[in-house]
């Protein structure tokens, strides 16, 4: 994922982002444990953000515990115990990590830094460790998040000047990720729509902020292969900015399906503060 997608935090009660918080350090230290300690030191919160999702609609009981962390030591720290979503979401940022590696290379145009980024083989081969034991937690987890990404690589490779065909794969792998291994019908329909939103959500407005990026580099952009240039897109701006409000409305209608649990106000911050804010920075940025 991107990095994107983070609560306004400034927005959230005490006790709210103490347990913001507390799945933080509670994904940091499963992850540590079950998939490698080095895989902590990528880890971000956007995974938090499907930790919480899953958490609010399977009703999962979550522990809360103190501990002191390593790195911070000075105070004890609130995390939530080790459970099913934490296991199930530290393996999804397995194998995102490795397939992320994988597409830096690929998009990278700069030849000295792709040579560089080849020959890092021994990153590639813990990626590819940890994405291995992810696979004995969750088989056939690889390859819902594989296949979107190979359908996207391929329509990126011949240029697709269609941004909803192409933010409908990573759209695609977000529903993915959001539901599977679920059983129950209700939650796998709810959780696959928000991800499937969240997912086109992030591939526009990650198009968007690295819209002049990809123009010097010469890197594929939708927006660059549709509108050509970055007047004719600014032209077109508040059209851009109601297709990404109507995910982020699908977003908050769908989550009202979800169960009453104690971090809904959390994603519920997260949808309609925390990305709305992300959203208008973007946007902001390009005029």
């Amino acid at each position: 994922m991107f990095g994107y997608v983070r609560a306004l935090e400034s927005e959230l009660l005490v006790r709210e982002f103490e347990l913001y918080k507390s799945f933080y350090c509670g994904l940091c230290k499963t992850m540590g444990k079950k998939i490698s300690p080095l895989s902590r030191l990528a880890l971000n919160y956007d995974m938090v953000f499907l930790a919480l999702l899953r958490t609010a609609i399977t009703g999962e009981k979550i522990e809360n515990f103190y501990f002191r962390c390593k790195l911070k030591p000075s105070k004890k720290r609130n995390y939530i115990k080790t459970n099913e979503t934490l296991i199930y979401c530290s393996c999804v940022f397995a194998v995102l990590s490795y397939y992320k590696f994988a597409d830096d290379i690929n998009d990278e145009k700069n030849k000295l830094k792709k040579f560089f980024l080849k020959i890092c083989f021994p990153v590639k081969l813990f990626l590819a460790h940890i994405k291995k034991k992810a696979g004995k937690y969750y088989p056939g987890l690889e390859n819902q998040i594989h296949q979107p990404l190979l359908k996207l690589a391929e329509l990126e490779k011949n240029g697709c000047d269609s941004i909803d065909c192409a933010a409908s794969c990573f759209a695609k792998l977000m529903q993915n990720a959001a539901s599977f291994g679920l059983e129950d019908p209700g939650q796998i329909k709810t959780a696959g729509n928000i991800g499937w939103h969240l997912g086109r959500w992030l591939y526009i407005i990650d198009a968007l902020d690295d819209f002049e990026k990809d123009i010097k580099k010469g890197g594929y952009n939708p927006f660059i292969s549709y509108y050509g240039d970055k007047k004719a897109m600014i032209d077109d701006v508040d059209m851009i900015k109601y297709s990404l409000a109507s995910s982020l409305g699908e977003m908050n209608s769908n989550f009202l399906n979800a169960g009453d649990s104690c971090v809904n106000p959390i994603v519920l911050n997260i949808i309609n503060l925390g990305l709305c804010s992300r959203q208008e920075k973007i946007i902001k940025k390009l005029k």
